[in-house]
């Protein structure tokens, strides 16, 4: 999905992409939707990959330690704040095994954002 934005609602993508992690978050999903636990397990391999310099191309989008001690209630605050402005969304739930709160499945929502200035 394509989705225009206007110069009343830029303040509002900024405030979510300021952080790197989220960036990397959406690195993640381009690659097809994955639960909160493979999204976890995804940014520890990501920052382990950075330091084996198997990301050249990273485009300041390392974690400067951020990602291996990540826990979850942070991971959510920040799919939570990417879901706000509708940049990922869940796609499914799963039962969980522990009889807790369903597994939420993650996808990318927007493939382009395009900023309007004239409107």
């Amino acid at each position: 999905m394509a989705k225009e934005i206007d110069l009343t609602e830029i303040e509002e993508f900024i405030r979510v992409l300021h952080c790197d992690i989220r960036w990397v978050i959406i690195d993640i999903l381009k690659k097809g939707p994955k639960t909160s636990s493979e999204i976890l397990n995804a940014l520890k391999d990501y920052e382990e990959d950075i330091k084996n310099k198997k990301h050249q191309n990273c485009k300041h989008l390392c974690l400067k330690g951020k990602g291996r001690d990540i826990q979850k209630p942070t991971l959510y605050y920040h799919l939570r704040e990417l879901e706000s402005v509708g940049i990922i969304e869940v796609t499914k739930t799963k039962p969980s095994k522990q009889k807790k709160a369903p597994i939420k499945v993650w996808k990318l929502n927007i493939e382009k954002l395009t900023i309007n200035f004239m409107k």
